[in-house]
């Protein structure tokens, strides 16, 4: 039971909200930001609201797309090219999500393709969870393990 792409994930993922949680604190005039960055003098209401949202999408996807991938990956089941394209096809999500709000004032690029993305990161594990939950109860004969992988 190797769980190393859930590790792997988790640290990106909080060195990613980490980013997302200073931005917010910069915005909003955190006296902690301040030490650390030259605070801009006006930042416009709808600007702290889009890093806000942001944020606070980031906190609403990423966990439980690391419990799914934490579990498909502790069940052994799932080869490791799969966790890892549907890992690639989520980050890309998550995170031009998250530049599109942060960094753009309109993009419907960044924000459309980092929604599908990350739904079908999403779809992709549930899909997998799913079918091992559904398949545990089966006769091993009659199912046999999906694996997909195309390396």
């Amino acid at each position: 039971m190797d769980t190393y792409i859930s590790i792997f994930l988790a640290g990106v993922f909080t060195i990613f909200y980490l980013f997302l949680s200073m931005r917010v604190g910069y915005m909003r005039g955190s006296p902690v930001m301040k030490i650390f960055f030259k605070m801009e003098k006006n930042i416009s209401e709808d600007k702290l609201y889009r890093n806000i949202r942001a944020h606070g999408n980031f906190s609403e996807y990423v966990p439980i797309y690391l419990i799914l991938i934490f579990l498909i990956e502790a069940s052994g089941s799932v080869s490791i090219s799969y966790l890892i394209i549907t890992s690639i096809i989520f980050i890309y999500g998550r995170i031009a999500h998250a530049i599109c709000f942060c960094f753009f004032d309109y993009n419907p690029f960044l924000r459309i393709s980092g929604m599908i993305t990350t739904y079908l990161g999403l779809l992709l594990l549930a899909i997998q969870a799913i079918y091992l939950g559904v398949s545990f109860y089966l006769e091993p004969e009659i199912i046999v393990p999906l694996r997909i992988s195309t390396f």
